[in-house]
């Protein structure tokens, strides 16, 4: 198997991998030792917080089930843990900053370091997905100000989101989360989203599952949480240097 494509099994995840593993084995308590004012100042984006779960995908050399971790700290930098059930294993790792992006495949020895472009992120993560539009959908709730976007309220009902030629349309449930997300690129559909179920935490609503994939359907993402932390201190900076036991790979 090639290691871009092993690499690229973030592009696979496959909503049918739901059922073949069960629904009803992820378990949402309370987050311990959190107030309401934590929660809402997390779900406003305000600080750094964890979740864990799992990611259930299929890609062409066939199916897997992994159990995730996923840090977001508040100065945009981004690092998601896969490891094997059961086992607990490291199998792949991905870090990004708003200047670097960094994939390491543990069970081939290799990793990719290049800018955080979206190029890159289309190579690698088979959509352009940046962390910020993630985050918005890991909360399932718009921070107060997106400087970066112009904001207009369709015909629809729907949220639009302008930079430049480029286009995020948003639709939000009754509750005002959101309930699905697609980014265009010069009127192109490059992903959709869904968030069909929420939980709550406090009062508040937060997703429990997340799908993700590309305009072609291909490229399919399921995120299930089963918890969520927030943090009093700031994550330490990412390393984003070389590893001297791994091989580093070419974009091209």
């Amino acid at each position: 198997m090639s290691l871009r494509r092993s690499l690229r099994l973030f592009n696979y995840f496959f909503t049918s991998m739901l059922f073949l593993t069960g629904c009803s084995s992820f378990y949402s308590p309370e987050p311990a030792g959190l107030t309401p004012s934590q929660v809402e100042s997390l779900r406003l984006s305000k600080g750094n917080y964890s979740l864990f779960g799992r990611i259930l995908f299929k890609h062409p050399e066939g199916k897997h089930n992994g159990e995730l971790e996923l840090q977001v700290a508040s100065n945009s930098e981004f690092k998601l843990r896969i490891f094997t059930p059961l086992i607990g294993s490291l199998i792949y790792e991905l870090r990004a900053s708003h200047n670097k992006f960094m994939l390491l495949n543990y069970q081939q020895n290799n990793f990719v370091l290049a800018d955080n472009k979206q190029d890159v992120r289309q190579t690698w993560l088979g959509m352009d997905l940046t962390v910020s539009e993630l985050n918005w959908l890991i909360l399932g709730n718009l921070p107060e100000k997106t400087p970066d976007w112009q904001r207009k309220v369709l015909s629809t009902g729907e949220l639009e989101l302008r930079q430049g030629a480029n286009k995020i349309r948003i639709r939000f449930n009754d509750s005002g989360q959101i309930e699905s997300m697609q980014k265009y690129l010069e009127g192109l559909l490059e992903y959709r989203a869904a968030i069909p179920l929420y939980q709550e935490h406090y009062h508040l609503p937060f997703p429990r599952k997340i799908s993700i994939e590309d305009y072609t359907g291909n490229n399919k993402w399921l995120m299930v949480y089963s918890k969520i932390q927030t943090h009093a201190e700031a994550f330490k900076p990412l390393d984003f240097n070389t590893p001297s036991e791994m091989k580093q790979l070419s974009n091209n």
